[in-house]
């Protein structure tokens, strides 16, 4: 059996890297008044927005008066809005204004200029086949999540 020390293991290579796009990320995105949190919630709002509060807390695998005092907050900065729901006034729906745009953008920004200083010195075919591979190691993890869910 090949041995090897604990942090070269692919395992602890993918959270340590996570983790630290996460907290170069964080460090850049601060000026805007963001904290991790908040800018997790506005960037999963602009890919699911009109979503229901109870949907977005479940895609970010957090506690409903958790996300609720977030989206005060961002609210309070105006770039999130509650709306009622066109068939039942009692469901609220999430959505971007339209001061969030330049927010959004920017935040965009420094994540592709983030991750492009992440992957400097890979070639294109390198940073192709990385991303391919991630790309196959999260279907893999989804279906394995999926099979476990149809299993309880």
């Amino acid at each position: 059996m090949n041995f090897r020390e604990p942090t070269e293991h692919v395992g602890y290579l993918i959270g340590d890297v996570s983790r630290m796009l996460r907290t170069v990320y964080d460090r850049r995105v601060e000026p805007l008044g963001l904290t991790r949190s908040q800018w997790r919630v506005l960037t999963r709002i602009s890919r699911i927005e009109g979503c229901t509060q109870t949907t977005l807390a479940g895609e970010l695998e957090i506690e409903k008066p958790t996300l609720g005092k977030l989206i005060d907050r961002l609210e309070g900065k105006q770039w999130v809005e509650r709306r009622p729901d066109k068939n039942d006034a009692r469901v609220k729906r999430l959505f971007l204004t339209k001061q969030a745009g330049p927010v959004i953008d920017e935040m965009s920004h420094l994540a592709d200029e983030v991750l492009n200083l992440a992957i400097s010195g890979l070639n294109a075919e390198e940073a192709q086949y990385l991303n391919n591979t991630l790309l196959k190691i999260k279907i893999n993890l989804s279906e394995l999540l999926q099979s476990e869910l149809v299993a309880e």
